[in-house]
């Protein structure tokens, strides 16, 4: 089994061991959804790159969440909530770290990217693409696990609604053009 069908096993197994509804958060977050609508590299990294930013947007409203969930224990003194808020920040500090660092520097050699590279070193949309799909799986997996251990009585409730997309004339704007003559580094072989 590759790693990538191993993390989309993850993908889909995680909600149903949670118990969150399965299929629903599964597709909402699964990157070969990606790659069956669209089969160019760019649109493909543009899917993903969605798809992640999405996740982070959903591990932060689990973080809010979390730490609404602590402050409003009664049942806790005012220090007692304020050293649990400061160990929860403090762990999800610890876990964006690892998350990057993984995502980064270890998940290139999980796919196909070792395959793609460019005089001996990792290269191409493969490399990309793997980064993208340990962010949004690891994102993912955080999310559901806090929402999981701090839920409210009555679940969470629902996600903000998108920020409205800006005016298509202003997303059409001409680019400027660079300012300066473009530099050319020669590299001796």
């Amino acid at each position: 089994m590759t790693d990538r069908s191993r993390l989309g096993l993850h993908l889909l197994a995680a909600p149903l061991l949670l118990g969150l509804g399965g299929i629903a958060v599964a597709a909402a977050t699964d990157p070969a959804a990606c790659r069956r609508e669209h089969a160019e590299p760019r649109a493909y990294l543009d899917c993903l790159g969605a798809l992640q930013a999405a996740g982070e947007s959903a591990l932060e409203r689990s973080v809010t969440g979390v730490l609404a969930a602590i402050e409003a224990r009664a049942d806790l003194q005012p220090a007692q909530r304020r050293r649990w808020s400061s160990l929860f920040e403090e762990a999800q500090g610890r876990f964006v770290h690892w998350r990057n660092f993984e995502c980064q520097s270890i998940a290139p050699f999980e796919g196909e990217g070792p395959k793609q590279s460019i005089g001996g070193r990792l290269g191409g949309s493969g490399v990309m693409e793997q980064r993208l799909i340990c962010l949004i799986g690891l994102n993912g997996q955080r999310a559901r696990d806090l929402e999981t251990r701090y839920a409210p009585e009555g679940g969470w409730p629902p996600a903000a609604p998108a920020a409205p997309a800006p005016p298509a004339e202003a997303a059409a704007a001409p680019p400027t053009p660079p300012a300066g003559a473009p530099r050319i580094i020669m590299i001796a072989p």
